[in-house]
């Protein structure tokens, strides 16, 4: 039997047959908790394994595998760089001691917290692993590897980017990093994650749409430097986080009190 055969019969089981015994049997059939799937045209094989929270298979096979697939390709299209290969092999799994981190990446596998999971399915939860799976695609530990004196990129940087692609490019229309009057005090370009992430944003869409690729591409390749703001948009990171902070600010001040309230209470959710 061919691997296409073997997908299709896993297909006509989940969705034919097991419903079709449920039915019949009056008894629930445990959805499978380590699975394979595959995504850019097969280039890419994912391992979904929640072993440890088999009620979250379901969720994790279906409505989070298929956020996998779509996205690791076009993040992986994203953050190129020259002569850059990414993992083809990304293991998902769910964990029961991730205290209270609610996902993780590290030597190409993410992980999930499996209570913090329960509780965001219908929230966060897929954007969390879209920000994991960034990651994994950044491998920025692959120049140390080869020259332990490369260069490390920015806490803000590393996380800043993820956040970037999760909240401009995935999931716009959450409005998830927006500037507000209650987090307009913390508004520092390094403050590090969705923060960070308007910053890169604005960037972006006011002085070098390719600014992130680049970013990336030298952090990949251990050569990150506060210099390299100056040579893509002629001034330093420092003046461009004021620039940015200034302008969330007369736009805010610009705004009717009810408006800022109402931005205040969304931002709390």
């Amino acid at each position: 039997m061919t691997l296409a055969n073997i997908l299709v019969f896993k297909k006509l089981m989940k969705t034919v047959l097991l419903p079709l015994l449920i039915l019949l049997t009056g008894k629930v059939v445990a959805a499978e908790t380590n699975t394979v799937f595959y995504g850019g045209d097969g280039k890419y094989q994912f391992t979904m394994d929640t072993a440890v929270a088999p009620d979250l298979s379901d969720w994790a096979n279906t409505e989070l595998a298929a956020v996998v697939k779509e996205w690791y390709p076009k993040i992986v299209k994203l953050l190129p760089s020259e002569g850059f290969e990414p993992t083809t092999n990304v293991p998902i799994r769910f964990r029961d001691n991730m205290r209270g981190t609610p996902a993780s990446a590290g030597g190409g596998r993410v992980n999930c917290n499996a209570d913090w999971f329960r509780k965001n399915l219908k929230g966060e939860a897929k954007g969390a692993v879209v920000h994991e799976l960034v990651h994994v695609v950044q491998d920025y530990g692959r120049a140390r590897r080869k020259n332990p004196d490369a260069a490390r990129a920015p806490g803000w940087i590393v996380e800043g980017i993820p956040d970037y692609i999760r909240w401009f490019i995935y999931e716009p229309q959450s409005k998830g990093a927006e500037i507000t009057q209650r987090n307009l005090s913390r508004a520092r370009f390094d403050a590090n994650y969705r923060i960070t992430a308007n910053f890169l944003n604005w960037v972006v869409e006011k002085y070098d749409k390719q600014i992130i690729p680049k970013l990336n591409a030298a952090s990949r390749e251990g050569k990150y430097s506060a210099e390299l703001w100056r040579e893509y948009t002629g001034k330093t990171v420092e003046d461009l986080g004021q620039e940015w902070r200034t302008a969330h600010e007369k736009r805010l001040a610009a705004l009717p009190a009810s408006t800022n309230e109402v931005k205040s209470a969304e931002s709390k959710q």
